[in-house]
Formats: structure tokens, C-alpha cells, sequence
């Protein structure tokens, strides 16, 4: 039976073109449109390479504030703020400071002015993030200490520097000083916005960054991540932290440091949480919710009105059938497996068209036009089982509703076409 409603299906498409038309390009832009949406949400909020733990990731990033008799300021941390808030801390897996600079890049014998994002960092950085390295290995925990200047660089910058990524052992130079490239990475994408960067180096080895804090050596340039064991552990380690931070702020004179509702989760950030504002999740579904209902209803209140339209025209085809004994259920499942395979034509085009825009339009929807985007990022099962169900909603609006009316009809008004026996 079910093939018989689709071969039926297929002929009902071929005979009445221009409303089968509408309906697949209805369908595939109201699908499109949602996952455009949705898919930009994913690519800060879900996991990719290399942030491949989003969901157990915390963060202090411009979320602090330390306060003491001279004022106060907001901003990031000294290096000694993250050793002694962060680094002693029982309960993440991992644990990283960071800071970020744009700086030129050259090799010994080639002067180059072009600046590139050089990521200040430490041992716990490799084990938070999931670098893919091509060659070499990264910085280790005696590098660090010793403040010996290694560097790991992306794949782009050792064929930009050397024209290949056979560079391991070779010389950069950063802003005047010279480093050892130790490891080769694959590029990351700027979406990727922690782990993001051209080259990585232990920030023990640039004295300037070391040396430039104040408030009592509680303020600097650094910012924290934190990979949690599980992500029931967030609030635990929130508590722990302010337990550090307690500590930490009794060994001061007069200054004073805190972190607002830091750390915050990957979901925070997507959502729009910066330092200390925190966006409740409340207030984040009824915006974002309302958008993507209204982005679901508008082409499926407009679909009604069309398939409504051709289902009302196989009114006589109903009321014979109903004479003939076929029953209202019958009625109604033929329709709506007819209607599906419009749906899902349209459903199918709907997501090759928005991973088809979301490349094209990332320069528009995304906050940087130079953004990487590869599939692990957008290619999500669970989003396109999501989209197949808006397309199943769309199908029981737009076929569903007129097709219990005209089966509820009188068998003699079916035949009439709809009109009343005066």
C-alpha cells in the first residue's frame, strides 16, 4: 500500500508541477533558514577540531576584577594570579593560562612585517586541546619552566615560512626574537576562538608579558580555560576556585581579586555571556526560540494555503473513494504519505541549501570573514534529525489539516466538488 502512495505520489508531482514546485521550494526554505540559524549557533557551541571537549570546557576570559585601595580595574590576570587561583586546583583534568598578541613573523635572513596571532601558553594547553600534529611534538612542562623559547606553528605558517612543513628544529623569529619550531599542527579555525592561533609559545619565555602586571601583581594579560572531568563538576569547581581565590586574596595588603560568576561554560559564551554579564538560559530560549518558531511557521502557514488548495481539488476523488468504502483513516494516510515525499524532497533540498549558504554567507553571519569551516563543524546528526523533524511538522500542517476536513465531508458533497445540495 505504502508503495502504491508513493508511485501516486510521484504521478501527482508530474501533473501538477507549478503547486509541486511550491511546496519543494517552500519546504527547502523553511528548512534552509532554520539550519542556517541553527548551524551558526553549533559552530560556537559545539565540539570540533581541536575543541573537541566543549561540553566539559570552563572559562576566565576579561572576567576579572581586582579591586584595592587605589581603585579598581577589570581585565584579565598576572601570571601569579593564574599559578595560585588556578594551577593548585584538585578538580579539572586540565588546566591553562593564555594571552594573545598580533606579532611579525620572520626567519633568519628574511625580514617580514606581516603580523600574525601568536597564542602565549602553557604545558596544560596540549592537554585541553586536541591538536592533530604533523610533526614534532609541543612544548614541554621543562620548556616552560625554564622559559626556553619553542614554538609550535600551524601548518600555513611553516609552508609560508620554509614552503613546507618539514620545519622541526628550524628557526622563527617573533618580534625580534628567535625561537625553535618544535611541532607542526594542522590550521585551525578561527571559530575554534580559545584554541585559535599561528603559532603557540610558552608564555614564560617573553619577559615582557611576565613583567607587565600590577594591583599587587593580581592584574595582567592572561585569561584561563579549564577541562572539567565531567560537567556535573562545574558548580563543584566554581566553589572550589572561590575557596583558592579566598586564599589567595589573604596573602594581599590591600588588593583584592574576583571572578564575577566565572568560570563560565561553553554554553555562556555562545550564548553572548562576556567577563561578568551572564545571560540566563531563560531569556536566551524565548529569543532564540521565538525565532526559529516563526522561521518553521511562516513557510508552513504559506504551504497550507497551497497544498489546502490541491487537496480541496481531489475533493470527487475522495467521495469516490469513501463510496466505494474506503474509510477515513485510509483517506487521510494516503494524503499524508503522498504529501511526505514532497516534504522530504524538500526537506533534502532544504539542507543542501544551507550547507550550501553557510559557506557562502559566513562572512555576513559569522564574526570573522576568515573563518575556517570544515565538516566536523557542520555536519552534526543531531541537527539533521532536528530538521527532519520540522519537516514532518510542516507536512502535518500543510496536509495534514485540509486533508481531515475533506474526509470528514459528505460523501455527496465530495462528489459535488464542495457544494451544498439546495
Amino acid at each position: 500500500m505504502i508503495k502504491q502512495y508513493v508511485k501516486q505520489a510521484v504521478q501527482m508531482l508530474k501533473e501538477n508541477r507549478l503547486i509541486s514546485i511550491i511546496s519543494i521550494a517552500g519546504t527547502a526554505i523553511s528548512i534552509a533558514m532554520i539550519m542556517v540559524v541553527v548551524l551558526v549557533f553549533q559552530i560556537q557551541f559545539a565540539s570540533f577540531y581541536p575543541e573537541n571537549d566543549r561540553d566539559r570546557m570552563m572559562y576566565v576570559d576579561s572576567g576579572t576584577e581586582v579591586r584595592s585601595n587605589d581603585g579598581w580595574n577589570r581585565g584579565n590576570m598576572s601570571p601569579e594570579a593564574v599559578k595560585e587561583c588556578f594551577y593548585s586546583l584538585k578538580l579539572p583534568e586540565a588546566v591553562s593560562g593564555y594571552a594573545s598578541q598580533a606579532k611579525p613573523l620572520s626567519i633568519p635572513g628574511k625580514r617580514m612585517y606581516k603580523a600574525y596571532d601568536i597564542k602565549y601558553t602553557d604545558p596544560g594547553f596540549w592537554k585541553i586541546f586536541s591538536f592533530r600534529f604533523v610533526a614534532g611534538k609541543p612544548f614541554t612542562q621543562a620548556d616552560f619552566d625554564s622559559a626556553i623559547p619553542q614554538a609550535v606553528v600551524s601548518t600555513s605558517i611553516a609552508k609560508h615560512l620554509y614552503g613546507t612543513t618539514d620545519v622541526v628544529g628550524k628557526p622563527v623569529i617573533i618580534d625580534l626574537a628567535t625561537y625553535t619550531i618544535c611541532g607542526v599542527v594542522e590550521d585551525v579555525s578561527r571559530a575554534a576562538d580559545t584554541a585559535y592561533g599561528n603559532v603557540w609559545v610558552p608564555y614564560t619565555s617573553d619577559h615582557i608579558l611576565m613583567s607587565n602586571v600590577y594591583s599587587e601583581n593580581m592584574s595582567g594579560w592572561f585569561s584561563v580555560c579549564l577541562l572539567a572531568k565531567d560537567s556535573h563538576d562545574f558548580d563543584a569547581l566554581r566553589q572550589e576556585l572561590l575557596g583558592q581565590t579566598a586564599r589567595y586574596n589573604a596573602t594581599k595588603k590591600d588588593a583584592q581579586i574576583n571572578f564575577f560568576e566565572n568560570p563560565i561554560t561553553r554554553f555562556d559564551v555562545a550564548i553572548g555571556s562576556i567577563g561578568q554579564r551572564k545571560v540566563k538560559l531563560k531569556d536566551y530560549l524565548m529569543e532564540t526560540g521565538g525565532l526559529l518558531l516563526f522561521l518553521l511557521l511562516v513557510p508552513a502557514l504559506n504551504l497550507l494555503g497551497v497544498t489546502q488548495s490541491s487537496v480541496q481539488k481531489r475533493r470527487s476523488e475522495m467521495g469516490v473513494r469513501k463510496a466505494f468504502g474506503a474509510t477515513f483513516g485510509v483517506l487521510v494516510r494516503q494524503v499524508l504519505y503522498e504529501n511526505c515525499v514532497i516534504t522530504l524532497l524538500g526537506g533534502a533540498l532544504g539542507l543542501a541549501l544551507s550547507l550550501s549558504f553557510l559557506p557562502l554567507c559566513k562572512d555576513f553571519l559569522l564574526k570573522d570573514s576568515g573563518t575556517l569551516l570544515s565538516g566536523d563543524m557542520i555536519f552534526q546528526p543531531a541537527i539533521f534529525l532536528l530538521a527532519l523533524l520540522f519537516s514532518l511538522l510542516i507536512n502535518l500542517l500543510s496536509a495534514g489539516i485540509p486533508a481531515v476536513q475533506v474526509a470528514r465531508q459528505q460523501i455527496v458533497t465530495s462528489l459535488k466538488d464542495g457544494e451544498d445540495n439546495r
